[in-house]
């Protein structure tokens, strides 16, 4: 009896201590998640969007494989937010809307704004500037009641977008109906946590009123952003320079703006922050140089800009590949999660038939009668077989008939220039883009665009009266594409856009 007691001792002890190990191992991986959550926030305020991306990739898979709902829609936001930063809308569009898809983020309606606000800018990045502004505004219903400060914080910065996107129409009166509504929002704000978002606020107001040829109030508000920066101690404030330098390099002040363009550059410097999204700095320091007169620097800084570039398009490049990649190992997942689940079926299947066969062969060892009865079952199964590979025949014949339908609706959005012609041309050939980006990384979504109405058949002719553009515009565009991708002259480009999506792998020999 006292044996026994003993090991009932034992074993709830046991139990206990393997419990508690359990549970700080999961506590110990959330700190994880937490600490790559943190790292990937602070990557992204210095613009380094690639390890941002690559650490919050780490946490997301840590996430997954502890089943965290919460971190695992965070760790998607920020890969989504990488991604569109990383001028790569398509990528960020497929984890926005899986995102949105997912029942915690269906219950979290700050997380869903979060969400279609990356989605507007992808939109926009795809010249879809409708669909954008569409989007803000389902965010202003979607938070239209809330009135806590998180959801004050949204819409300041939706206001702020849907004024930039009238300011870049050059909608001026409309921006400020937007802009004051902002400002509305941002005074809601605890201002030190926000100060960040509001020296960028006062920022985009400054430039509104310069477009308006009021440059005092424009310097009042770039000076304010510089103040708000400096009150709180913000030591990276470059962007504040780069403001000043812009200001009196309009004001022809060339000496003034000179020294702000280089405080700015010292900034950027001391604090690691990645420079690439403001390489025009360089360009902005060889023109004041060159106003100046002062030819050796500006072909010194004319050659940093010009390497930087070159720099931007093969980092871009190598950037796109790992992002892809991301994409590419989770449908890779995917697919072997769905492979696995397909071979237990089989099995399933195989020893379901097993079994049935077997019963079969000792029924029809009993009774002949009974033989006939599942012979003439098996006759019907073959029946439904034959009727279930006739149906397939016609779903087939309708499957080609949707590509040819789908080929003469993009056909007829190219031809009313339709916004949506890209996005759904992208639908339909979705290698398209990539593998024309393998050609020339740097290309823009204007020359991707020719490039498909060029695909499609479409001659210079045709192009020019679709897009409202003189032949001439046309023609010196697909010109520029064709010495891009190295086309020989004797080659039709059309043709040879056909032969690279239907390649493969790999470029063109």
């Amino acid at each position: 009896m006292k044996t026994t007691f003993i090991f009932f001792k034992n074993s709830i002890l046991l139990f206990i201590f393997l419990c508690s190990n359990i549970t700080l191992g999961q506590e110990n991986q959330l700190k994880q998640i937490d600490s790559f959550l943190h790292e990937s926030e602070k990557k992204h305020s210095h613009y380094n969007h690639l390890e941002e991306l690559q650490i919050a990739k780490k946490a997301n898979v840590l996430a997954k494989k502890i089943g965290d709902n919460q971190r695992i829609a965070e760790s998607n936001y920020i890969i989504s937010r990488a991604l569109a930063s990383l001028e790569l809308p398509k990528e960020s569009l497929s984890y926005i809307q899986k995102s949105l898809n997912q029942k915690y983020t269906q219950k979290n309606i700050l997380l869903q704004a979060k969400f279609k606000e990356i989605k507007a800018y992808d939109f926009y990045v795809l010249s879809l500037k409708s669909q954008s502004s569409q989007e803000l505004k389902s965010i202003l219903k979607l938070l239209k009641n809330k009135t806590d400060t998180a959801s004050a914080r949204i819409l300041a910065r939706i206001h702020t977008n849907i004024a930039n996107q009238y300011f870049d129409k050059n909608s001026i009166d409309s921006a400020f109906i937007y802009y004051r509504t902002a400002g509305n929002f941002f005074g809601k704000l605890n201002e030190k946590s926000a100060h960040n978002t509001i020296a960028e606020y006062y920022i985009a107001l400054g430039n509104a009123f310069s477009q308006k040829k009021d440059f005092d109030s424009a310097f009042h508000y770039y000076q304010k952003s510089y103040d708000l920066k400096t009150k709180y101690k913000d030591p990276i404030i470059f962007m504040q320079y780069i403001t000043f330098g812009n200001y009196y390099q309009d004001q022809k002040k060339y000496n003034v703006a000179l020294d702000y363009y280089l405080k700015a550059l010292q900034n950027i410097k001391e604090y690691s922050i990645n420079i690439t999204p403001f390489n025009s700095l360089n360009k902005n320091i060889a023109d004041v140089y060159g106003a100046l007169g002062d030819k050796e620097k500006q072909s010194l800084f004319e050659n940093i800009y010009t390497n930087k570039e070159s720099e931007i398009a093969a980092t871009r490049s190598e950037s796109m590949d790992y992002a892809l990649s991301i994409i590419v190992d989770d449908k890779e997942n995917k697919y072997e999660t769905s492979e696995k689940k397909k071979y237990i079926w089989i099995f399933v299947g195989i020893v379901t038939l097993v079994l049935f066969f077997f019963f079969i062969y000792s029924v029809l060892r009993k009774n002949l009668k009974q033989k006939e009865t599942i012979f003439s079952e098996v006759h019907g199964t073959l029946q439904e077989k034959e009727e279930i590979i006739s149906q397939k025949t016609v779903e087939t014949q309708e499957l080609q008939l949707k590509v040819n339908e789908a080929y003469n609706e993009v056909c007829e959005l190219a031809k009313n220039n339709d916004p949506n012609f890209y996005s759904r041309f992208l639908e339909v050939y979705p290698d398209f883009q990539k593998k024309l980006l393998e050609y020339s990384p740097g290309l823009r979504t204007s020359e991707l665009i020719l490039c498909a109405y060029t695909f499609l058949g479409f001659n210079i002719k045709d192009i020019a009266d679709y897009t409202f553009k003189s032949i001439n515009t046309v023609r010196n565009r697909k010109q520029n594409l064709r010495k891009k991708f190295l086309i020989p002259t004797e080659q039709d480009m059309g043709m040879w856009l056909r032969n690279v999506l239907a390649k493969p792998t790999g470029k063109e020999e």
